[in-house]
């Protein structure tokens, strides 16, 4: 029960700020998956709220493979360690910065590398890594160089 309202609380998506809704306002489908707010509902801010109320409304929506998935990909969320965490969050608000029109071009790009086999995305994915070290290394090596200057 915990994991559902974790994701539930992970649904959440920004809504502007309202009046305060009270529980038994809530449809009896929503009342069920934030039954662990129904004591505290009422001292939850108006924005909480709906935020919550968005979420419940989410995961209802959700078949079971989704649900099932959502509940994986929340798992593997936690097994991380909170630097990764940290580094996933980071890069998460760095997307979110850029235009709508770029973030739709990289959800593409996303959803057409998923779509090749798999022997195909290791070989892109060795590519990148290959480009990136080089790039890490030239950058090390910059820093290195730097270094030296200043002795």
């Amino acid at each position: 029960m915990i994991k559902l309202l974790l994701l539930t609380v992970s649904l959440f998506v920004f809504i502007p700020y309202g009046q305060a809704l009270e529980w038994n306002a809530l449809a009896p489908e929503q009342q069920k998956v934030l039954k662990q707010f129904s004591t505290s509902w009422n001292k939850l801010p108006s924005d909480k709220q709906e935020k919550l109320q968005l979420g419940a409304n989410r995961w209802i929506s959700m078949d079971s493979q989704k649900r099932s998935d959502l509940i994986n990909k929340f798992d593997q969320w936690q097994k991380l360690d909170p630097q990764q965490q940290t580094k996933l969050k980071q890069q998460f608000n760095k997307f979110k910065q850029i235009p709508a029109e770029q973030q739709q071009q990289l959800r593409n790009a996303h959803q057409r590398f998923q779509k090749l086999p798999q022997d195909k995305q290791r070989q892109l994915m060795d590519k990148f890594n290959k480009r990136n070290m080089k790039k890490m290394n030239k950058k090390t090596q910059d820093k290195m160089r730097q270094k030296n200057k200043r002795h």
